[in-house]
């Protein structure tokens, strides 16, 4: 009798109990309806936020550098991972934090309020939404007085024009400048964000160098400057757009390049001043020099792919090898001359002018024997017969064979003087051209 009154309470408990436990207002309910579902004047995230006829947006622009990844010089693409950072001002999403739970400040989705659209002009992104409207998935933070902090991270691939004339000791800049493409300066003006003394101005980290390039610098500058949206024939009025320019200041590690491209070639280059103090007797001279500039040459080829390709000029590693292949080359002409003077035998009579060379042996270190420095040569024979030409006759003939010897060694020992000053010449020539291409990197 008693059991259905009792059920149909429980049932009303039940009810109630769920009724009670159902969904709850958070604190940030009112909040949000205060600023985006008005009845008077509900939000618009397409209108700009410009309350006053006549004013101007002001947005701060900031960004730093995490991680450099890359530097491609044959393609020009620089790609670095940034955080890229805006502040602006919207006149309608303020609030007193006092009436609604003391709520200084909160995080929304950037597609849910007004957000300035940027774009950097050096982006080779292949879709160019990613190279624009970089905020588009970005989350943004509200603060009770109005102003707006959006900012994400990105990859970026910017185009960066490459100068290697100074390879591998050369410095790179690479801009990546930022504006508004729809928006002149007469409502939008873009500026770099103002640095205190608690924040750098170079706006990169200290481990956002690698392996190949130590970051120097990023600065930021602003810039005005005059364009034209989009093509017109007949020659429209261009207006002015305000850009924030930052500036990516790198320099190359050259170590890798020193240890094993310009340190092989330089040994090779000092190995062919041995060439010179080979004895012509070996007959390995020709051999020898042949052989470095062979291997020079192999070693160009092995090397190449790591010198960036450029026809706008020639870098100093590039002048450094055509003029390492040019001493060897000389080199090889060198010991082709001193070879063939030493091996002249004694039907070759030694001209005035050589002997007068070979007199003066001594100013490059060498003492030759008195037999070995040329005389006056015996006054000929009188042809017209008699007694006395004809021991003249005799007594030249029994000398024939040892002037014959002299000559041979004064061909010899001329080939050894010629192998000294060329010694001598190569040595200074290459010291100069080591201590330069070293010195670059100073």
């Amino acid at each position: 009798m008693f059991a259905r009154p009792l059920l149909l309470l429980l049932l009303l408990l039940g009810t109630g109990l769920t009724a009670a436990s159902g969904p709850k207002k958070t604190i940030y309910d009112g909040l949000l309806r205060h600023l985006f579902e008005n009845d008077t004047l509900p939000y618009r995230p397409g209108a700009m936020p410009i309350c006053e006829p006549g004013g101007k947006l002001h947005v701060n622009q900031d960004m730093l550098l995490l991680q450099l990844f890359d530097l491609d010089e044959p393609t020009q693409m620089l790609t670095v991972d940034v955080w890229v950072e805006s502040i602006w001002k919207d006149c309608r999403l303020n609030w007193d934090p006092a009436k609604f739970g003391g709520i200084d400040n909160f995080a929304i989705k950037a597609s849910e309020i007004w957000f300035p659209d940027l774009l950097f002009f050096e982006s080779l992104h292949g879709n160019f939404e990613e190279g624009m409207f970089i905020y588009g998935e970005a989350t943004a933070r509200i603060f009770s007085d109005g102003s707006v902090q959006l900012g994400t991270q990105a990859v970026f691939k910017i185009f960066c024009r490459v100068d290697i004339s100074s390879f591998p000791y050369d410095s790179q800049q690479c801009n990546i400048t930022f504006s508004s493409w729809t928006k002149d300066a007469s409502t939008f003006v873009l500026t770099k964000k103002p640095s205190d003394e608690s924040s750098s101005d170079d706006h990169a980290f200290q481990s956002a160098s690698n392996g190949e390039w130590q970051v120097e610098g990023f600065p930021s500058f602003n810039t005005i400057s005059s364009r034209q949206v989009g093509v017109d024939e007949s020659g429209g009025r261009s207006r002015d757009y305000t850009e924030v320019v930052f500036q990516l200041r790198l320099k190359r590690k050259y170590l890798f390049y020193q240890a094993y491209m310009l340190f092989p070639c330089i040994l090779l280059t000092w190995l062919t001043l041995f060439v010179f103090l080979l004895p012509a007797e070996s007959g390995e001279k020709m051999g020898y020099v042949t052989t470095i500039l062979l291997s020079l040459f192999v070693f160009l080829l092995l090397v190449a792919d790591n010198i960036p390709r450029s026809g706008d000029s020639i870098p100093t590693v590039g002048v450094y090898f055509c003029l390492a292949i040019a001493l060897v080359s000389l080199a090889n002409v060198k010991a082709v001359i001193s070879y063939n003077i030493s091996l002249k035998g004694r039907d070759f009579c030694m001209p005035r002018n050589l002997k007068w060379l070979l007199s003066r042996s001594r100013f490059v270190g060498l003492r030759l024997g008195r037999g070995a420095v040329p005389t006056e040569e015996s006054p000929a024979p009188d042809e017209g017969g008699g007694a006395a030409s004809s021991e003249a006759k005799e007594k030249l003939n029994g000398t024939s064979d040892g002037h014959s010897k002299q000559d041979e060694n004064q061909w010899r020992y001329l080939g050894i003087m010629l192998d000294r000053i060329f010694f001598i010449v190569y040595f200074f020539v290459n010291l100069a051209v080591t201590i330069w291409i070293l010195s670059c990197g100073e």
